[in-house]
């Protein structure tokens, strides 16, 4: 394993580096303040009593897809307690706004060696589940060197991956050989990591499909009801660089023949708020004409466009709203759950790079619940209101009889666990 044992010497050589990465980070506002420690491994929690199972998130869309995993496990075995590690400030806040009673969050050390070691001699975890595609080396090595099992759980391998790893096939067979389980969300990526080297693959489906409602809090937001029932409103949710300039162009050009349409933009990254506000106004829009979330100001009909710079409130968005272009696929970021909106009632837009949800999207497609844009001009489809309330009920019925992944997942790793005992 030479490759793996130049990756094992140069993250221990650069061990030192880390914390000035970490101060840069910091100031890109993508690190939180004094959680250094632990990002070296170290948790200032209290390790609870009992079976530990520790489940790894990467970013807000893994974390997001732990939840129903997080509930079911939870109602099958009342007594494990559950570590989960992210890597994100926005999926911290996530989780614990989520205020799910004995779940601990921590942030994952970074993959050196003796980092993964601090964090797994403090938790001693009796099961390790890795949700997606996370594949450290240091860190998986670390964990089997314990005899931890772990699991790779909603596996998905996105092309641009598998046609790397394919460049180190003696590498990826042996980290891949660490996992006891994995549990892939589709056939495609079955195929893909059984010719990476993988075994023991199950497909149960995308746990992100068990995805509930998005909750919020209504008394934070009721003073906007009012103002809301005599808009119609259009949400632009998960957004990333790049993707927002053609859209808020294309509706200024809505205006003109739809006065009561209103826009919601709800980037992937709330803090690229101040690139948004650049956006807005090189699309000629004045100051009195949007407003942030976060200045917690008053709607008053000059206003335009409504720019949620928060987390947890866009299931109030969704409700209000009946048409939702989602972000991540008109750039090549692979695309966004289309099951979140599509739970609210909502017809569902999006651009055409949407590879990391194939399934979701061309079985939503068939059912009528989508329209994928190809061009902004597809988006004076929002003037024919009686196809956006069809879609948006082809996409609720869809989107309620899509699911069961999280209860088949969570009995399989029950028994696991149980079997280790």
């Amino acid at each position: 394993m030479t490759i793996f044992k130049i990756y094992k010497f140069v993250t221990k050589i650069i061990r030192p580096l880390f914390y000035i990465f970490f101060i840069y980070r910091l100031l890109k506002n993508k690190e939180e303040r004094g959680k250094y420690s632990e990002r070296k491994g170290f948790s200032s929690n209290k390790k609870p009593k009992g079976e530990i199972v520790w489940i790894h998130a990467a970013s807000v869309g893994e974390a997001l897809s732990s939840l129903p995993l997080i509930d079911r496990l939870k109602e099958l075995s009342p007594k494990i307690n559950i570590v989960i590690t992210t890597g994100t400030k926005t999926s911290k806040e996530i989780i614990v706004k989520k205020k799910i009673d004995d779940l601990i969050h921590q942030y994952v050390p970074w993959d050196n060696e003796k980092f993964c070691q601090n964090f797994l001699n403090f938790w001693q975890p009796d099961l390790a589940i890795f949700l997606e595609s996370e594949i450290w080396p240091n860190l998986l090595n670390e964990t089997n060197k314990k005899n931890i099992p772990i699991c790779l759980i909603n596996a998905r391998i996105t092309d641009n991956t598998f046609k790397k790893w394919l460049r180190f096939p003696k590498t990826i067979k042996h980290l891949l050989s660490f996992f006891s389980l994995i549990i892939a969300q589709d056939e495609l990526s079955k195929t893909k990591l059984q010719k990476l080297g993988a075994k023991n693959i199950f497909v149960y489906g995308n746990l992100k499909n068990d995805s509930k409602k998005l909750l919020y809090n209504i008394e934070d937001l009721r003073k906007y009801d009012e103002f809301f029932k005599e808009k119609d409103l259009l949400v632009v949710a998960s957004t990333h660089e790049g993707e927002e300039f053609e859209i808020i162009n294309k509706f200024k050009s809505l205006l003109i023949e739809l006065p009561n349409l209103f826009l919601v933009i709800a980037p992937r990254h709330p803090d690229r708020r101040s690139d948004l506000v650049k956006i807005i106004k090189q699309s000629g829009f004045s100051d009195k004409e949007f407003i942030l979330r976060s200045n917690n100001n008053d709607l008053d009909q000059n206003i335009k466009i409504f720019l949620l710079d928060s987390i947890g409130e866009l299931g109030y968005f969704y409700k209000k709203a009946s048409a939702v272009i989602l972000g991540g696929a008109f750039g090549n970021f692979g695309g966004h759950n289309p099951i979140e909106p599509a739970l609210f009632d909502n017809a569902i837009f999006s651009g055409p790079n949407f590879y990391n949800f194939k399934d979701e999207y061309n079985q939503l497609s068939k059912a009528g619940g989508v329209k994928i844009i190809y061009d902004m001009d597809d988006l004076f489809i929002l003037k024919n209101k009686e196809k956006i309330l069809s879609m948006a009920k082809n996409s609720k019925i869809f989107s309620e009889n899509i699911g069961g992944a999280a209860n088949k997942i969570s009995v399989k790793l029950i028994g696991m666990l149980n079997e280790n005992f």
